[in-house]
Parts: C-alpha cells; sequence; structure tokens
C-alpha cells in the first residue's frame, strides 16, 4: 500500500503532539481523515498518552486531534463559522466553497467538516481561521458570501444521499462496493487493497471483510456509502440491499 506525502506529514505531526502529552502538555492539534483516526491511536499508544477527538457533530468526516496526559482533560480549539449568501441570485455548491477556501492558500489540515444547506454552509475550522476567514473569505465562484464565526453548534441539517437498491452475492465488501458503484469486483477489491476505502471510519485493506445494516463505507476521493437494509436471501440466494450514496461531484 502506498503512502502519501500528506499521510506522512500528518503521521509526523501526530507523533510531535503525543511526545508534547508525554511531557505534560494538553496538545490540540489539526484535522485528520477520520478514517485516519488509527494513525493517532498508534501514536498515543507508543507515547503512552491519551488521544481524544472531535469534529464537531456525530457524523464528522474529518476530526481534531488532541493528545493529552491521561489524568488531564483533552481541548479542542475548533469553532464553527456560518457562511451565508443571497439565495435569489446564486447557490454556491460544496465544491464552489471548498474550492475558494483552497483558493485562499489554507491548509486542509486546519479545518473539518465543511456542511451545506439552503442559502447558507457551515464550516468547523480552528478558532485562529476566525477572524482571518471572515474578512477574506468573501467570494465562493462568483457568489459573495459573509462569513461569522458562532458561539454554539449550529443545528446542522441532515445529510441525505441517494437511495440505491441491488442484490449482492454475499456481504463482503468487494461485492457490496461493486455493487452500489455499479463497478467490477476487481476494480472494487483494487481500491480497497489500495487504501481507498474505510469501514466505519476505520481503514480496511481486506476485500472479504464482512459488511451489515448501518455499516457506514467512506471512499477517498468519492464520498461514501451507507447500508441501510439488508433483506432476507432470495431463491437464487443473493441479498437484497439497499444503500443510500452521498458521492461528491467532480
Amino acid at each position: 500500500m502506498r503512502v502519501t506525502d500528506e499521510e506522512e506529514r500528518a503521521r509526523l505531526l501526530l507523533r510531535q503532539g503525543a511526545a508534547q502529552a508525554a511531557r505534560g502538555r494538553v496538545s490540540p492539534g489539526r484535522f485528520i481523515p477520520a478514517e485516519w483516526q488509527g494513525m493517532a491511536v498508534h501514536e498515543a499508544r507508543e507515547a503512552d498518552v491519551a488521544v481524544s477527538l472531535d469534529g464537531g457533530h456525530p457524523d464528522a468526516e474529518r476530526l481534531q486531534v488532541c493528545f493529552h496526559p491521561r489524568e488531564e482533560e483533552p481541548r479542542f480549539t475548533a469553532r464553527w463559522l456560518e457562511i451565508s449568501w443571497n439565495a435569489r441570485f446564486a447557490s454556491p455548491d460544496h465544491r464552489d466553497l471548498l474550492g475558494s477556501l483552497m483558493g485562499l492558500g489554507i491548509d486542509r489540515a486546519y479545518m473539518g467538516d465543511l456542511v451545506t444547506g439552503e442559502g447558507r454552509a457551515w464550516l468547523y475550522a480552528l478558532e485562529q481561521l476566525a477572524e482571518r476567514l471572515s474578512a477574506e473569505w468573501t467570494q465562493a465562484g462568483r457568489t459573495t458570501i459573509t462569513v461569522k464565526a458562532l458561539d454554539e453548534a449550529p443545528e446542522l441539517p441532515a445529510a441525505s444521499g441517494q437511495l440505491v437498491r441491488v442484490t449482492v452475492p454475499s456481504l463482503r465488501l468487494d461485492a457490496v462496493l461493486s455493487a452500489v458503484l455499479k463497478t467490477s469486483r476487481a476494480a472494487a477489491a483494487e481500491r480497497i487493497r489500495s487504501g481507498e476505502v474505510s469501514v466505519d471510519h476505520r481503514q480496511e485493506l481486506r476485500p472479504d471483510h464482512p459488511v451489515g445494516e448501518g455499516t457506514l463505507l467512506s471512499l477517498r476521493g468519492t464520498g461514501r456509502v451507507r447500508i441501510r437494509e439488508v433483506g432476507e436471501a432470495t431463491r437464487k440466494d443473493r441479498l437484497p440491499l439497499v444503500a443510500e450514496l452521498f458521492i461528491r461531484s467532480r
């Protein structure tokens, strides 16, 4: 499995944070994808300290890491920002908003989830970004936006994806992934072995890993799949399955 430069940088920062906690300091750090939390747990174990993670909401895909001595509580330094615009004239999507953020030259590790809704969006980000973004982040594509820091967590809209109904020969990870993404079994297995797939936020490299009702599959660079229902086997021993797809636009 190829380790990316981004993963190597993240591992180094995690190791440094764990080392600070080993010296007795609570060490809030940056954000990592939820599927990398295993790296944070490993570094905490190596340094004999505790690690806690927070993404601002239960289904967060990105988590702020905090290493801390076992006898002390973690401290998180992220807050929610609300982004609004005049919906009568434009409606920027997730890609527009994230692209404009990247255009400001901000490291993705300083930002957590970006959640979009009707006429507004919310960004969970490290506190030191709040003042800068309020002043500098004024456009998303051709849309004028306003950014303000919130004093408490917002009520986020419930996520909804595309429901698909398929039948699968088994609940192996590669079989399910192949069916819901309409790709070959071999292509699904290759994505798994290359480290692109996580099961319930933990990277999974085995194509035969079993999944079931409620399982969340995260696909690097693509999105997520939640298995909603698994029915009784048919006469041909195939399993009907309902999945909800949250696929990012490219």
